[in-house]
């Protein structure tokens, strides 16, 4: 039992886990086995969640490469409420504090139906328990210049993130499979699953970067992909995508986002996943994923950065 629940944790699993082995050394074989594995899985949990760190930090620092004077001031005076000073270093912040925040998982995503047509606020965001809704309720907490700095600076950590998640695909689409999370993959040589590749393999693959533990990534070679990418972006789709006058009515913006994320879920990341293994798959799989992956990553930063202005500028 420790073997087969370990091996596929750990596949999908291994630059992030770690195992104080010293607490469990008296343990019975059996119980062991259970608790090693708990661990494992819980702390693996994270890892097919959300964009990895690195995706999060791109979208990050293209958004604040393009705020406002008045939205930056207010930006680094948040910030400094807990001593950072870029967006960057709060991006992974709701994923790495969900046993803090129980009951927000959902924030993270909007399960639409793979085969629907779009989003239906009745069917995938009952009583407001989605990314859509909660993007729109942080988004105008952060704008509340009366609510309180703490809170302020946690609706921004939310904003950050959400902006983010709602550009990954397979956070707006399921397939009775988790979001793609039960969709086992070999990918270059690894056992995996579809969601993971599409939150963080794809983009370490064409970037060449090396996640470290608990949402720790190297700040400055990122920083450098991030910068590239947005100078890769035109005039022209920086206009279409930075759509202004979100503000009060995001939510419709976030329908949107969503409906084009789901989209890209039915369009690109669920097909070809018939025989999801080899390394021509992957290959195949890899060059027609990341432009759609890097598109979304400088669509976020963009609309990130519009949000922040219109929610902070006076």
């Amino acid at each position: 039992m420790l073997v087969e629940c370990c091996h596929r944790v750990w596949q999908t699993s291994q630059p992030y886990l770690f195992l104080l082995w010293s607490n469990f050394m008296n343990l019975r074989p059996n119980r062991l086995a259970v608790m090693v594995c708990a661990g494992l899985l819980g702390l693996a949990a994270p890892l097919a969640m959300s964009w990895g760190p690195e995706g999060h930090a791109i979208v990050a620092d293209i958004a604040q490469a393009h705020l406002d004077p008045a939205a930056a001031t207010e930006v680094a005076s948040l910030l400094k409420l807990e001593g950072f000073d870029r967006l960057d270093q709060i991006s992974s912040w709701a994923d790495g504090n969900r046993k803090e925040f129980p009951g927000t998982g959902s924030w993270h995503y909007v399960d639409i139906p793979l085969k629907a047509d779009n989003y239906d606020a009745t069917r995938d965001c009952v009583q407001g328990n989605c990314i859509v809704a909660k993007l729109d309720e942080n988004t105008h907490v952060l704008a509340d210049k009366t609510a309180t700095p703490q809170a302020r600076l946690l609706a921004l950590k939310w904003v950050v993130h959400l902006v983010g998640d709602i550009h990954q695909p397979l956070h707006a689409e399921d397939n009775d499979d988790k979001g793609g999370n039960t969709v086992q993959v070999q990918f270059f040589g690894k056992g995996t699953n579809l969601h993971s590749i599409w939150d963080g393999g794809i983009i370490r693959q064409a970037l060449s970067l090396q996640p470290g533990p608990h949402y720790t990534f190297d700040h400055a070679a990122v920083q450098a992909d991030a910068m590239t990418l947005d100078a890769a972006i035109t005039p022209t789709q920086r206009a279409a995508w930075a759509t202004e006058n979100l503000l009060p009515q995001i939510v419709d913006a976030s329908i949107v986002w969503a409906d084009e994320s789901h989209k890209l879920a039915q369009d690109v990341a669920y097909v070809d996943i018939d025989k999801p293994s080899g390394d021509a798959w992957s290959q195949r799989y890899q060059q027609k994923a990341w432009p759609v992956i890097q598109t979304r990553l400088e669509q976020g930063g963009v609309r990130l950065a519009e949000v922040l202005n219109e929610a902070l500028s006076n």
